[in-house]
């Protein structure tokens, strides 16, 4: 019984990740995009512009999550009435995608 459950968790969990080759061309191909992405730019601004990107998205979802939805409505609700909309949509849609999941 266990062994027929370790088995099918193993096909399952084969089926839903893929196999190794296929990580392995995805893996591959990703890395012909990104040395063909830095073939012909300067070094220093294409390198930087992700991780930049990444530290502004971080910064502002964690404006958006612990700050403005849970510590401004306890310390100071009077302040909500004169901030802009919020931006989680976007920010999510933009940091997901940065980081490869979809969303």
């Amino acid at each position: 019984m266990w062994n027929l459950l370790r088995d099918l968790g193993t096909r399952l969990l084969r089926d839903l990740t893929g196999s190794s080759r296929e990580r392995q061309e995805l893996l591959a191909a990703q890395i012909r995009l990104n040395e063909r992405e830095t073939e012909h730019a300067p070094s220093s601004v294409l390198r930087l512009w992700r991780s930049f990107l990444g530290w502004v998205l971080a910064l502002l979802f964690c404006w958006e999550v612990p700050v403005r939805l849970l510590l401004l409505p306890l310390l100071a609700p009077d302040l909500l009435d004169d901030l802009p909309p919020p931006a989680l949509d976007q920010i999510l849609s933009l940091l997901a995608g940065m980081l490869g999941l979809p969303f």
